[in-house]
């Protein structure tokens, strides 16, 4: 099941560059719709689905999280780039 966290997590990560918070609702949902297939197929029970589920979905939103906050980060270091150099003044 770490694989699965690990690849929530990159999912979020990737969205979070690309999109704002409200993804987070339908991917939330899609996970929702194919949790209860994945423990079938992985021989889970009801409760360790859920769990499965539930890690995944804060895995997601972590990823997300990180994903924002480099996207911000590097913003910022190429604004400081641009705005750094000093202005011209003719006078």
């Amino acid at each position: 099941m770490a694989e699965l966290w690990i690849l929530c997590f990159l999912v979020g990560a990737v969205l979070g560059q690309r999109f704002r918070v409200f993804v987070l609702l339908p991917l939330t949902l899609a996970m929702a719709l194919v949790a209860p297939a994945i423990g079938l197929v992985a021989q889970l029970s009801f409760f360790d689905g859920l769990k499965a589920f539930i890690l995944c979905a804060l895995a997601a939103q972590g990823g997300y999280l990180f994903g924002s906050l480099a996207r911000f980060w590097l913003a910022a270091s190429r604004a400081s780039r641009i705005f750094a150099r000093p202005l011209k003044t003719a006078r």
